[in-house]
């Protein structure tokens, strides 16, 4: 009998094991939840990649955000014409066209006034068609904007100038996508994936912003830190000098190695892979990494960035999971989302015991 008993007790005992597991995994389902920081340099792509958690995890940009948006792609549209203008005027570009010389004054008056988030009007859509067709704009100064602040969709909005200037036009998931807001505070968003509760905090990347990241570290599960690796001939949009690619690895490392994240999970996205692919043809690395004697191909030039990145992880025992990303594509980010929210649910789980 004493046997029996002890069998039936070990019997019971692997039930309740597994009732506590399973306990367990519904107590992680339901009350669990996950904290990711999106951190990284200004204008690396941190918004980019929270929208598209927005279109892939929760019903995307209602009609209302659809609409505001308008006002935003406004703004980028005429900036980078304004942007192309201030450009050549610095490096002495001449328009093909000297008599588009009205054209531009008409756009830096709406960019002076105040007026470039508004829809366009006729006299400003035929100025911005008309620049835009000069090969002073679209290729002289365009082919050298790494010079001068040239935001990165200028090309995608000034070749969209038909449909923007619709007076019914309607912001695609893409056009919302490409747009760009100094992102100043924290944004979150909030979705569920495979019984787990996400609370993802996107927080302000120029350097003035930083300070304010320090009340969002407590509790966080894993950090995606975003670096834009076609920006290595490119400076600082707050001081015009410091190389933003050699920027991106000072935060990582003192991100990577702070007393704050000991046991946090490390995952770099280097972003902005298809720039990057357009910018190698033309550009080595060597301008931001003079060290670098590799050939000038996509592959020896990542291998060679991720090393400096993996380089920075004084911590032998944390593992820095890379991948290289392009944050506008959707299907991409998917796959990779996908990948890195396995990884941190496996995670959170060995953490509570269950593997």
């Amino acid at each position: 009998m004493g046997v029996c008993q002890s069998q039936e007790e070990k019997t019971m005992a692997q039930k309740s094991k597994a009732i506590d597991k399973e306990m367990m995994q519904g107590h992680i389902a339901q009350q669990k939840v996950v904290k990711l920081l999106l951190l990284g340099a200004g204008e690396c792509g941190k918004s980019t990649v929270l929208k598209q958690m927005r279109i892939l995890h929760t019903h995307g940009f209602t009609e209302e955000e659809m609409l505001q948006q308008k006002a935003v792609i406004y703004n980028n549209t005429v900036q980078a014409m304004a942007s192309l203008l201030r450009g050549m005027k610095t490096l002495n570009i001449p328009l093909e066209n000297p008599q588009r010389e009205s054209d531009a004054r008409v756009v830096l008056d709406v960019v002076k006034a105040g007026d470039e988030s508004e829809p366009f009007s006729a006299e400003l859509t035929k100025a911005l068609k008309s620049l835009w067709s000069d090969k002073g704009v679209n290729r002289d100064a365009y082919s050298r904007g790494n010079e001068f602040q040239l935001p990165e969709s200028a090309n995608y909005f000034l070749d969209s100038l038909d449909r923007i200037a619709m007076p019914d036009y309607k912001p695609t998931e893409q056009d919302i996508l490409l747009s760009r807001i100094k992102t100043t505070g924290i944004v979150e968003v909030k979705f569920q994936m495979k019984n787990v509760d996400f609370r993802v905090f996107d927080v302000g990347g120029q350097r003035s912003e930083r300070k304010k990241w320090i009340h969002c570290f407590e509790d966080v599960n894993a950090i995606i830190f975003i670096a834009a690796i076609s920006e290595y001939d490119q400076v600082l949009f707050e001081d015009e000098t410091t190389n933003r690619m050699i920027e991106s690895m000072r935060l990582f490392e003192s991100i990577c190695n702070s007393r704050w994240f000991i046991n946090t999970s490390m995952i770099l996205f280097l972003n902005k892979k298809d720039l990057f692919l357009e910018k190698i043809q033309k550009t080595s690395i060597k301008i931001a990494f003079p060290e670098y004697k590799g050939p000038q191909t996509y592959e020896d030039s990542v291998r060679f960035i991720e090393e400096k990145f993996e380089g920075l992880n004084a911590n032998p025992e944390k593992t820095i999971y890379m991948h290289q990303t392009c944050a506008t594509d959707t299907n991409q980010v998917q796959m990779i989302l996908d990948s890195v929210i396995d990884m941190i649910i496996q995670a959170n789980l060995q953490g509570c015991g269950l593997y």
